[in-house]
């Protein structure tokens, strides 16, 4: 659908019609996932916002799916808090913030109105802008801002079609000129990511309102396979067959089509747009189901299946989950739980089967699997919060990514909750040898946080994208060394750029390497690295041990 091509005047929206907004722009937001990953600025492998994005908007569109209210300002609240819990790396906690001032405009409305969308957008900004300490222009609260202004100048609109359209618009050009306005965009020559994705968020919102035929079939694809609720798993244990179909040229009302067919089944959901119905039905009769169908147009996108099969995959595949998870709460490795009940404790964040055990044995009482281009969500650390024995309890982040994910969980436990924000799992490591955990909360992190300057972290990744950076020409593939998330060295090969990049680290006064190592990489070129290492720095402390973490061929700490 070309949004310049716009003829349709709505003056409100139903809460079904709301849901259908929110699905169809996740959906949107999934198919752009590796556009807006692409637009991250360095060209390192961690360029996630569209999948932090993606993953933070379908958790609250789960919420949303799973509350029969007919209020949109209840919607809305799910849809804020769904977020909330969902939210992964910055881009993520932006968009739940934005989510949030959203929910804020519609409360207490019983149906979407240009009124209550416009105080949403404005407040969606306000509420960007305040959770961020140092905001930066450029970036996804300039786009937001924008909005909000723009939102404001259409105070005489009433039309939802008008005013949505105007908004994309304004958010198609605020996106394109944020390299006017950040120096780091233009010269990489991308547009800001998180920018780029709430644009792409709100245009699905306007198509979703619209709903063509052309798109009936692919907005719907799969708008019941966000989840089970309950009442669903209920069913299919009712009944045996999830059948759905679309009905062409139908041209009876919903109300009256929804009553007929309801006698055959339950969980039943009926959409009309223009004349297609969209029919969602759990029966033990399909074949009633699509007899009934075809009275009223003709039959297309027929999915019927056996339920019974379903269902007992997933409680096979739950038992298997539940399972793992008792025996690693009897053998609490691999990022789960020590019960010694320390007055204080440590949650850290890491991935890798070696990392995860070195943050155990020096001790964290829970380590949660994540890092970068994997960053946990709100919910994911509040189920490792809850699962430790201890109501003082530090988070370790060691990522850039997950420092604001893990700054939300302090306002939703009774347990009181203290972040060092570490960047690296160097920083962490450095970290943990300050930990007292007989110690007080807040003196314990203080200690733990001045640790962090001490600290020199070198990561060697491999470039995802041909780039041009601080005058130097990167070509996909090429190995990179970056010092402290800067890049400093680029190379052909990855035991060549830890050197180059060790020899930049090494100051005066430092006596430690210490070296992880990566899952990709070879033991012969670990030990060819050792070699060259002890060979260049005899007077130097080296340590080397598996980390075994993705995308970084080694971690590097110089103290």
């Amino acid at each position: 659908m070309l949004i310049d091509q716009i003829d349709q005047e709505i003056k409100q929206l139903n809460t079904a019609e709301f849901k259908q907004m929110l699905i169809v722009a996740t959906k949107k937001l999934k198919e752009a996932e590796e556009e807006v990953n692409d637009l991250n600025i360095y060209p390192v492998p961690d360029g996630d916002t569209g999948s932090n994005m993606y993953l933070t908007l379908s958790n609250a569109v789960e919420e949303v799916k799973k509350t029969n209210s007919n209020t949109v300002g209840d919607l809305a609240d799910k849809l804020s808090m769904g977020a909330l819990m969902g939210a992964r790396g910055n881009s993520g906690v932006i968009l739940s913030q934005l989510l949030k001032g959203l929910a804020n405009g519609m409360e207490d409305s019983d149906v979407l109105t240009v009124d209550n969308l416009s105080a949403g957008l404005q407040q969606a900004a306000d509420i960007a802008y305040q959770a961020v300490m140092k905001p930066v222009e450029g970036t996804i609260l300039t786009v937001a801002r924008e909005i909000a202004e723009k939102a404001e100048e259409l105070s005489d609109v009433h039309d939802l079609t008008e005013f949505m359209y105007k908004i994309v618009k304004q958010a198609r050009e605020s996106v394109a000129k944020t390299p006017q306005l950040l120096e780091v965009l233009d010269e990489a020559g991308v547009v800001d990511a998180g920018g780029k994705g709430y644009e792409i968020f709100l245009r699905g919102l306007l198509e979703g309102m619209l709903a063509e035929e052309e798109e009936f079939e692919e907005i719907f694809a799969g708008s019941f396979a966000l989840g089970h609720t309950k009442e669903e798993q209920e069913s299919e244990e009712k009944f045996g067959y999830c059948t759905e179909f679309i009905v062409k040229g139908a041209e009876v009302e919903v109300d009256e089509f929804r009553e007929k067919i309801s006698a055959l089944g339950d969980s039943l959901v009926v959409v009309k747009t223009q004349d297609l119905l969209k029919v969602h039905i759990h029966t033990d009769h399909p074949g009633e189901a699509l007899e009934f169908g075809i009275e009223y147009g003709d039959l297309t996108n027929i999915k019927i299946d056996n339920m019974s099969e379903q269902h007992h995959e997933r409680i096979r595949q739950e038992a298997e989950r539940d399972a793992q998870e008792q025996a690693t709460k009897e053998d609490p490795k691999d990022g789960e739980i020590d019960t010694s009940a320390d007055e204080l404790a440590v949650l850290a964040v890491t991935v890798g089967d070696g990392l995860q055990d070195i943050f155990d044995q020096i001790g964290a009482h829970y380590v949660l699997k994540g890092g970068q281009s994997f960053n946990p969500s709100t919910k994911d650390l509040l189920n490792g919060i809850e699962k430790i024995d201890a109501s003082d309890i530090i988070i370790l982040p060691n990522n850039k990514n997950v420092i604001s994910t893990a700054k939300q969980v302090k306002d939703l436990t009774e347990k009181n909750i203290e972040i060092v924000p570490t960047k690296t799992v160097p920083q962490g490591i450095a970290a943990m040898m300050m930990f007292n955990p007989q110690g007080e909360l807040s003196a314990v992190s203080d200690d733990m946080k001045e640790e962090l300057e001490y600290v020199k972290t070198g990561e060697i990744t491999y470039a995802v994208r041909d780039t041009e950076i601080s005058d130097m020409k990167i070509e996909k593939g090429d190995i990179l060394g970056l010092q402290d998330g800067d890049i400093e060295v680029v190379t052909g090969n990855y035991n060549q750029a830890a050197l180059n990049l060790i020899d930049h680290m090494v100051e005066d006064l430092d006596s430690l390497i210490t070296i992880y190592v990566g899952e990709e990489t070879t033991a012969e070129k670990k030990e060819e690295l050792i070699d060259k290492l002890e060979e260049k720095y005899p007077d130097f402390d080296l340590e080397v041990h598996t980390g075994g973490q993705p995308i970084y061929y080694y971690i590097i700490s110089v103290e």
